[in-house]
């Protein structure tokens, strides 16, 4: 059967291209679920990077389709001789990218879907190929501020910016995680197509689940006068864990306690596993699944979200972790350079921001008092932030 064939009979397809071998890309999953149930799309394929021990296609449970590409650098990543050389290393690199984009595009050919969505500004010009090439639209998802995310410097900025100026208006439609990106876009570019979808959780993980093996003053033998607080997501400097550990390992663990939930990649975790090993209130909650991610963080008392040195990208970020511990009733400490949520929690009394110097201050601070009032702001903060009810963007994003 031929790719248009194929694309008759299964009726309105939606391809999504990922840089990532596509294991837990949460937003590009909720996304894909909800258009699919809605019967916005009778499919929804993602092409992705394959990896070692990864199928090379699979189904999840609600009908993504995920298809691994097999480029080099994937498939002889682990060689002596590129561990050895590493500019032959960035030659392989380069050319397995050039490998990625001719495969992407030759399946984009192959299935012909109605739409092409871009999550990443790297790939934004091959999406704009596979969709000329398909007689689809093209749609562009970023989850970020891409053209001013953490790493890039000067040079890089302008080149980004370049990139996406070229390519953004022939996107039919633009979706971002916050107003203040949305209004960035709309200025920078003089775009009027740009809409809002938050990272918000869905419905059915906002149940609170009793945890087998207990919460975390049950399984890290925290006291009830200690004031617990969360970190979670990725570990790394660039978010901040690193001055956590700092912070928290010159604290009294009769006064609070740091549990980070999550991993971190390499050195990032070594880090973790090591202050966990050397003080008894630093603690690691491994990942957990979505549906009990709330569950597990309603046993802390205040969440954290603090970085050093914020890029634009953050200072405009509304990230999934901020939604999370709200729906658990916690209130959130963030470094006032975090401006968008700073602004939030100051306009809803759901927390405190405060200068990057001055967190240790502040977390001293509220070990010594209670929260109740802040708990109770943050549930109803919460209740408006649901993902079936931010998604409902996607009828207009993808009916057009």
């Amino acid at each position: 059967m031929t790719g248009t064939q194929e694309n008759a009979v299964k009726g309105r397809l939606n391809l999504h291209v990922f840089l990532s071998s596509v294991e837990s890309e949460t937003r590009l999953f909720k996304e894909a679920r909800y258009t699919l149930e809605q019967g916005i799309f009778d499919r929804v394929v993602v092409v992705g990077l394959w990896a070692k021990d990864l199928k090379r296609s699979e189904v999840t449970s609600y009908g993504l389709e995920i298809e691994r590409l097999t480029v080099l650098i994937r498939r002889y990543g682990d060689a002596e001789i590129l561990r050895r050389l590493p500019i032959l290393r960035k030659v392989v690199a380069a050319i397995s990218m050039l490998q990625f984009y001719s495969l992407a595009v030759r399946r984009a050919r192959q299935l012909r879907p109605s739409h092409v969505s871009c999550h990443n500004l790297m790939l934004l010009p091959l999406a704009w190929t596979a969709a000329r090439l398909s007689g689809s639209r093209l749609v562009y998802v970023p989850h970020e501020l891409e053209a001013r995310r953490a790493g890039l410097g000067t040079v890089m900025q302008k080149l980004h910016g370049m990139m996406e100026r070229a390519f953004i208006k022939a996107a039919s439609q633009v979706v971002v995680v916050c107003e203040p990106i949305a209004e960035w876009y709309r200025d920078r570019y003089g775009l009027a197509n740009v809409h809002v979808v938050r990272n918000v959780p869905e419905r059915d993980a906002l149940e609170l689940r009793k945890v087998s093996s207990g919460d975390f003053r049950h399984r890290f033998n925290i006291s009830d006068d200690a004031t617990v607080f969360i970190y979670q997501g990725l570990f790394g400097r660039a978010r901040g864990t690193d001055r956590l550990l700092e912070i928290f390992s010159g604290l009294e663990p009769e006064l609070c306690h740091l549990v980070l939930m999550g991993y971190g990649e390499g050195t990032d975790q070594l880090e973790v596993d090591e202050f966990v090993s050397r003080h008894s209130n630093i603690h690691h909650q491994p990942a957990v699944p979505r549906e009990w991610i709330i569950s597990y963080t309603s046993g802390a008392d205040i969440g954290l979200i603090v970085v050093d040195n914020a890029p634009l990208s953050y200072r405009h970020s509304l990230p999934n972790k901020f939604f999370e511990y709200v729906h658990a009733g916690l209130p959130v400490l963030v470094s006032d350079n975090l401006q968008h949520l700073s602004e939030i929690l100051e306009a809803g009394g759901i927390g405190w921001s405060v200068p990057y110097d001055e967190i240790r201050s502040k977390i001293l601070e509220l070990t010594r008092t209670r929260h109740t009032v802040y708990r109770e702001r943050a549930r109803e903060f919460a209740s408006n932030a649901v993902w079936e009810a931010d998604a409902r963007v996607y009828e207009t994003v993808y009916r057009s």
